[in-house]
């Protein structure tokens, strides 16, 4: 899969090549765009497609194969966009996404409510606004931790979501696989530190069952880096979320969480 970019960076450019090297699902290479023969998807540094002469003459159907790179949010919301800086996991996800609609001959205009990764930097707003009519009635959660003030703490916040939450508990990963083999969640929060085996591998093994495929898992870390996000892209995990909690940052991040279970159930 051949992946243009224009108007990036030297060292933007090289982070891209690097970002691509981690991605499991599809081989994607980074080529000079060549406009005579356009590449698969094309990356553009920026909003505004007018500072970019080289993309004047762009076929019309083309624009659907653009993906904006950018900090806020792009003006006309028809264009996929990644916010900036790049991380990893957004990177590759978009791509994936966008690959798999342009396969199936599928893509329009990808509005950034339809896409995952826009969801995650939408502005914080109360969880009763987000959480969509699905009729579902209730949500199923695993928390994995060993640590009890943690596991109430999130137990906590979970019960302040509109529909009821039946929370699991496991306090290590061994323990997180054992209760995955008998019951079916709707995410899973997991501790990156346990004993025994840890929140990666934990989340590997999760990962090889089909039914957990596309089960949201979100990981719990004190602090992120990019060695952190390496492993957590390669271990499968959806996204992390910083200890201690705090109450805006996770309810930013379980509205989009809830809004992607029901989106995968209608998959």
């Amino acid at each position: 899969m051949q992946i243009g970019s224009v108007g990036f960076p030297d060292d933007q450019r090289v982070k891209l090549e690097k970002i691509f090297k981690l991605s499991k699902q599809t081989r994607y290479t980074l080529v000079e765009p060549d406009f005579s023969d356009l590449p698969d998807l094309m990356l553009v540094f920026g909003f505004d497609l007018n500072e970019h002469l080289e993309l004047e003459d762009l076929p019309s159907g083309y624009h659907s194969r653009l993906i904006l790179v950018g900090r806020g949010k792009p003006k006309d919301k028809s264009y996929t966009h990644l916010g900036y800086p790049l991380v990893s996991s957004r990177v590759l996800r978009a791509l994936d996404k966008m690959t798999r609609e342009n396969e199936e001959m599928e893509v329009s205009s990808v509005d950034e409510d339809e896409n995952k990764f826009s969801k995650y930097e939408k502005p914080v707003e109360k969880v009763e606004q987000e959480l969509p009519p699905s009729g579902r009635t209730s949500f199923q959660v695993l928390v994995v931790d060993d640590n009890e003030i943690m596991q109430q703490a999130l137990n906590k916040e979970l019960q302040q979501l509109p529909l009821p939450v039946h929370v699991h508990f496991a306090a290590t990963g061994e323990e997180a696989l054992e209760k995955i083999a008998s019951h079916s969640y709707d995410f899973i929060f997991l501790d990156v530190v346990m004993p025994g085996i840890d929140g990666f591998e934990t989340c590997t093994e999760m990962r090889k069952r089909p039914e957990f495929k596309k089960t949201p898992i979100i990981m719990l870390t004190s602090k992120t880096s990019p060695m952190d996000e390496v492993k957590g892209i390669m271990s499968g995990c959806s996204t992390y979320l910083t200890k201690p909690i705090e109450p805006e940052e996770f309810q930013k991040v379980i509205n989009r969480v809830s809004n992607w279970v029901d989106e995968f159930q209608k998959a």
